[in-house]
C-alpha cells in the first residue's frame, strides 16, 4: 500500500467513527430511528400510507425528501464546483448537522428531529465511498460485514494474500464505525442531546488528516491505517457498494 492509499484509508476509517456516533446517537436518543439510511423509514412510509396516518406519512415523507436532497445534493455539487475536494464540504454539513441536532429538543417527533442527520448522512455516503480501490460506507455495516468476511473465508481456502489485504480494510473500517458507536454511548450516559457535540472532535480527525500531507507526516497514516496486510504495488478491485 503507498503512501497515498494509506491515507485515503485512514481518512475513512476515521470517518466511519463518525458513522458509529451518528447511528448510535439517532437510535437511542430518537426512539429507535435509525438516521443513517431509509429502508426502515420507506418500510414505516408504506405502512403509514396504508393505515391512513397522514401526520406520519407526511413526516416519514420529509426525512425522504431530506435524504433524496443529499443524494442529489452530493451528486452534482462536485461537478459543478470542481474544486475544492468535496470531502471537505461534507465534513462541514456533518459538522452543521451536529450543531442543529444539539438544539433540537428530545420530546420533539423522533422522525422530524433526526432531518439534519438524513440530509448529512446521505452526503456523507457519495463522499466518502472507500478507499484504496475498496468501494465501502462509512455510515453503516451490512456490506462492510459481508466482504470481510468473504473475503476471510476466500483467503482461508484459496491462500491469496490480496484476500487478506481486503479483509483487513472492511475489518478496520467496521471496527472504527463501533468504536465510533462505544464513543457515543459512553457521552450518551453523561450528556444526553447535546453528546452529539462529542462528535465534532471525530469529524475534526478526518479533516486534519486530508489537510495533513502523507509523505510529511507518514507515521500518522501508518499508526490508523488498519489494513496492514498489504502488497506493494497490489491494485485492489473494486467491491460492490451499500
Amino acid at each position: 500500500m503507498n503512501l497515498h492509499e494509506r491515507k485515503e484509508t485512514a481518512v475513512h476509517h476515521a470517518m466511519a467513527l463518525s458513522g458509529g456516533f451518528f447511528g448510535m446517537y439517532a437510535l437511542m436518543i430518537r426512539s429507535a430511528t435509525f438516521g443513517s439510511s431509509e429502508t426502515s423509514n420507506l418500510i414505516y412510509l408504506v405502512v403509514a400510507g396504508l393505515s391512513g396516518s397522514l401526520y406520519s406519512f407526511l413526516i416519514r415523507l420529509g426525512a425522504l425528501v431530506c435524504y433524496i436532497a443529499g443524494i442529489v445534493f452530493a451528486t452534482l455539487m462536485p461537478k459543478i464546483l470542481k474544486k475544492p475536494d468535496f470531502r471537505y464540504i461534507s465534513i462541514g454539513i456533518d459538522i452543521l448537522a451536529c450543531l442543529m441536532l444539539a438544539q433540537l429538543p428530545e420530546e420533539l417527533d423522533p422522525v422530524l428531529a433526526l432531518y439534519p442527520m438524513f440530509f448529512a448522512t446521505a452526503v456523507q455516503w457519495l463522499a466518502f465511498t472507500g478507499a484504496a480501490g475498496y468501494n465501502s460506507a462509512t455510515i453503516f455495516s451490512t456490506n462492510n460485514l459481508r466482504q470481510c468476511f468473504a473475503s476471510l473465508s476466500e483467503y482461508l481456502y484459496e491462500k491469496k494474500p490480496e484476500q487478506k489485504r481486503k479483509c483487513a480494510f472492511y475489518a478496520g473500517t467496521l471496527l472504527c464505525f463501533h468504536l465510533g458507536v462505544i464513543y457515543c454511548w459512553g457521552s450518551l450516559r453523561f450528556f444526553g442531546v447535546q453528546s452529539i457535540y462529542a462528535c465534532l472532535p471525530l469529524l475534526a480527525l478526518p479533516l486534519a488528516m486530508l489537510v495533513l500531507n502523507e509523505e510529511r507526516h507518514p507515521a500518522i497514516f501508518k499508526l490508523f491505517t488498519l489494513s496492514r496486510f498489504s502488497l506493494k504495488g497490489a491494485h485492489a478491485p473494486s467491491a460492490e457498494r451499500s
